[in-house]
């Protein structure tokens, strides 16, 4: 009788044993599916953007320059009028409004070239709104970002929160260019010298995969990935031409100093004459005549379907 109880006692502990194995097993696979697997989650709104995620987007920043798209330099548009500089450095201004879709997909590629120039101590997470289109898109918040950098100045401005509330206000020397290019979202300025209006791409392919997968994705060959880096590359290309090429190590980078000069012979200062211009394109694409036409029509479809 004795060994009959010591024997169901003994069950009884392996029963108990295995439960809390399992519900232990649970929990970390849940962990997982969550972090790694699964949309991203509202609760993180607002929260710092973890050291994991910051390092992947970092690293990707550091490594990833061998992904270009030339027709993107065609995006920048010359501004006119006086450059914004502040303690001597070229000002990167950037609006936006945390509910906008379009710049939940901006922000990534721009965060990444900044973080070649420079690093944040501070960068939220953030979400598209959840009921426009490409409903909560993984992004961040500039809001109450702090960003410190030897080349820039960086100001980023939400105008909106995610439900579409005033969240801040564009100070009037920058409203003004802002408003002269459309006043739509996102908006990137350069220094006031180049500004590009409107998202490189959609927001579509960040659909559905949270903060983790994005940044992971940004060291490996997927669509997104492509895109976040060829845009990263056509907006570091851009502060090169504002901080006259500096630093070397960035701007120096064969990537980024092709695009440079493609941004010169798409628009050229008034001291460059057509013919170099062309010149300049043609040594750049190969086919310049093609490239224009075909470039230019997809660009203009984009810009449009992003107004």
């Amino acid at each position: 009788m004795r060994a009959q109880i010591k024997k169901r006692q003994r069950n009884r502990r392996i029963v108990i044993l295995s439960a809390v194995v399992i519900v232990a097993a649970l929990v970390v696979v849940g962990a997982y599916l969550l972090s790694n697997l699964g949309g991203p989650t509202s609760n993180l709104v607002g929260q710092q953007v973890s050291s994991s995620v910051y390092h992947a987007i970092y690293a990707a920043s550091q490594s990833g320059y061998g992904n270009v798209n030339q027709t993107l330099m065609k995006r920048m548009e010359p501004s006119t009028g006086g450059s914004y500089t502040s303690g001597g450095k070229p000002i990167i201004l950037y609006v936006g409004a945390d509910y906008c879709p379009y710049c939940a997909f901006q922000r990534w590629p721009l965060v990444m070239a900044l973080m070649r120039f420079g690093n944040f101590s501070s960068l939220d997470y953030m979400l598209s709104s959840p009921t426009d289109v490409y409903a909560n898109s993984p992004t961040f918040t500039f809001y109450g970002s702090k960003y410190t950098s030897n080349y820039i100045i960086f100001q980023g401005y939400e105008l909106q929160d995610r439900s579409e509330n005033t969240l801040q206000t564009l100070p009037s020397n920058y409203s003004s260019v802002f408003q002269h290019f459309g006043g739509a979202y996102p908006f990137i300025d350069f220094a006031n010298q180049y500004v590009v209006s409107g998202s490189f791409y959609f927001p579509d392919q960040m659909t559905g995969k949270n903060w983790t997968q994005i940044a992971q994705s940004l060291s490996s060959d997927t669509v997104v990935s492509n895109q976040i880096v060829s845009s990263a590359n056509a907006i570091t290309a851009a502060i090169c031409k504002v901080t006259s090429n500096a630093p070397s190590s960035v701007c120096g980078n064969p990537s980024v100093s092709g695009l440079t000069t493609l941004l010169t012979a798409y628009h050229p200062s008034p001291g460059v004459s057509t013919g170099t211009a062309t010149q300049l394109a043609a040594q750049a694409t190969g086919n310049r005549s093609q490239y224009l036409v075909t470039s230019w029509g997809a660009d203009y479809f984009l810009s449009r379907r992003l107004d």
